[in-house]
């Protein structure tokens, strides 16, 4: 997916030229970093940018994309009707070597982008020392997300809090996913995720944040639904 506005972006994209079957869908080295971008489908244009964001998913498999992208909608929380995508479990070189950027951004311009505005566009840091179980985010049908704005100065206490959490809940059956925000956006940024089994679960989520006062300057908590139908897995 590359935009012209991102030239490094090579989210969803381009041409149907292939690519070696073999070199395309080699693995790419894991790694606890992800890029994740939010779109805003123009007014009633949702059912268009969803016809788009397939064909242009379909490209990605034409071109033998080896990452995998997983996508979200909005279901709670004020960016309501809003999507999400992102793409996880990297090394950080693996952006330098995503599946043909400018044939990835001509696509992305024809089957996206006139059905939608791309609002935030960041790569994140999963802290593997502050998060309990499995990485996360997967296909579970809903995510919870929480985002942190932390006060300037307070990200290493916020860490912290955090890393003792996970002592404390470590095989209790609670999993969760901290990010960091590393480039793109206002920092010190964090985002909480939790896999969620139906929205109704989602009502009723167990507390686990640690005591945060003083750290925290805004908090923002949403409910996104899985779409399987805009996701993507080589």
């Amino acid at each position: 997916m590359q935009l012209n506005r991102f030239p490094w972006r090579p989210l969803l994209a381009g041409s149907l030229v292939l690519m070696p079957t073999g070199a395309a869908l080699a693995s790419p080295p894991a790694g606890p970093y992800a890029r994740m971008v939010v779109i805003q489908p123009k007014p009633g244009q949702d059912s268009a940018f969803e016809a788009g964001y397939e064909k242009h998913l379909e490209w990605h498999r034409q071109a033998g994309d080896s990452w995998t992208w997983h996508g979200w909608s909005f279901v709670l929380g004020e960016r309501l009707g809003y999507f999400m995508d992102g793409t996880f479990g990297h090394a950080p070189g693996n952006f330098d070597n995503a599946v043909q950027p400018a044939a990835d951004r001509a696509d992305n311009q024809k089957h996206v982008e006139p059905h939608a505005d791309f609002l935030s566009h960041g790569v994140f840091q999963r802290l593997d020392g502050a998060s309990v179980g499995a990485p996360l985010p997967d296909t579970s049908p809903y995510l919870a997300l929480i985002t942190y704005q932390v006060l300037p100065g307070q990200g290493g206490a916020f860490e912290q809090a955090w890393t003792r959490q996970r002592s404390r809940l470590a095989g209790s059956g609670t999993r969760y996913s901290l990010y960091r925000l590393q480039l793109g956006g206002s920092a010190p940024q964090y985002m909480l995720m939790r896999a969620v089994p139906s929205f109704g679960a989602a009502a009723n989520l167990p507390e686990i944040e640690p005591a945060l006062a003083g750290m925290v300057h805004s908090k923002r908590s949403e409910l996104l639904a899985y779409r399987a139908n805009l996701s993507y897995q080589p």
